[in-house]
């Protein structure tokens, strides 16, 4: 058995084996790693391993590097993608060994962290728990329009105006890079984006179709919120407002969960009204930390209700670089978990399904 790492005439192969791990919507890995290929610009042959038995490619995974903000600084990581093992290899060590030698190439390279989360099997909490990754935890929320909602209004409620945009639509997109930088600036686990990412990040959508909308106040934009249907429920994928824009993101999550004749999201063929009622009777947001907006949602009738979210998970690969970095002393004999622990408690991450890999 082998392990090393991809040729471009071997990028079929890894495609075809992903296609047996179904995702959502329709898609396979496969689709996802193919639009990988096309899309992400970090993506070179290099950064993906592979196990071959007998020049039969049975297990891999991605190395996909990003810049992730962590107390204020910016920290080179290595996210984990695309773990898999043919069904028939498992229980053999396989996914351990793929899995540190992408770690052993992300310290090499200069990336400190390595973050992955869960996924087929063996990609389970227990499985990165066993091998001394650090399991992060938070809170997702479930939002559900109250029947009889106390909407109290606002000065500038009439003023707000609910739009949908498209990759193409360049000068909004510019306002709501603007609303990502700054209400990413103060919290941990956000993905610093450069130009290419951004397209990469509204290319690479976690579901085949995507509702993409932003509010405007006096014709700015103020903060915009993207979602998909992932294993047919209504997720948020990432949400950003300005400062003063906590009523308009509350309004805009309430356009969301509107029920509508011709459903963007709504599977091929279940566009009536009937299934918009029913994918749009609740939503989730990932963890997140904006009290002002969950006080606006409140206001506007969304009840919110916190569910246990899935676990991401955590490798220093470097800890003594991390540290450093973070300018952050280790405690004597601390290992990366306890470390990593110590830095990030369960509410103080927000990482956006819309970046996950």
């Amino acid at each position: 058995m082998e392990i090393r790492t991809l040729t471009a005439q071997e990028r079929t192969k890894v495609a075809a084996l992903l296609d047996g791990w179904r995702v959502t919507g329709g898609w396979s890995a496969g689709d996802r790693f193919r639009q990988q290929a096309e899309w992400d610009p970090t993506w070179h042959d290099e950064n993906v391993f592979i196990v071959l038995e007998q020049d039969r490619v049975v297990a891999t995974a991605t190395i996909v590097p990003r810049a992730l903000k962590i107390l204020g600084h910016v920290i080179p990581i290595g996210g984990i993608g695309n773990l898999y093992t043919e069904p028939s290899f498992r229980e053999r060590g396989i996914a351990t060994e793929v899995m540190d030698r992408a770690c052993d190439a992300m310290r090499a390279r200069g990336l400190e962290l390595a973050v992955a989360f869960t996924g087929a099997p063996p990609a389970t909490p227990e499985f990165f728990e066993k091998r001394g990754w650090f399991g992060w935890g938070g809170q997702q929320t479930i939002l559900r329009v109250d029947p009889d909602p106390p909407i109290r209004p606002t000065e500038d409620g009439d003023e707000i105006e609910i739009v949908p945009i498209g990759p193409g639509d360049d000068r909004a997109l510019q306002s709501v890079k603007s609303i990502h930088v700054a209400y990413a600036a103060s919290r941990n686990g956000t993905v610093v984006r450069n130009d290419a990412l951004w397209q990469s990040c509204l290319q690479l959508t976690p579901a085949p179709r995507e509702e993409f909308l932003i509010a405007r106040r006096g014709g700015l934009t103020v903060a915009y919120a993207r979602a998909s249907l992932v294993d047919d429920v209504l997720m948020v994928t990432e949400l950003g407002r300005f400062e003063d824009g906590a009523d308009a993101l509350a309004r805009l999550i309430g356009t969301m969960l509107s029920p509508r004749d011709k459903d963007p999201l709504a599977p091929s063929g279940c566009g009536d009204r009937a299934a918009s009622e029913q994918l749009r009777s609740f939503a989730v947001l990932p963890t997140f930390d904006d009290i002002g907006l969950t006080v606006a949602l409140e206001h506007r009738g969304v009840r919110s209700h916190p569910m246990d979210e899935a676990k991401a998970n955590f490798r220093c690969v470097n800890l003594i670089g991390f540290a450093s970095r973070l300018d952050v002393d280790l405690l004597p004999d601390e290992e990366g978990v306890g470390f990593l622990r110590r830095i990030l408690p369960p509410d103080a991450m927000v990482f956006w399904p819309a970046d996950r890999f």
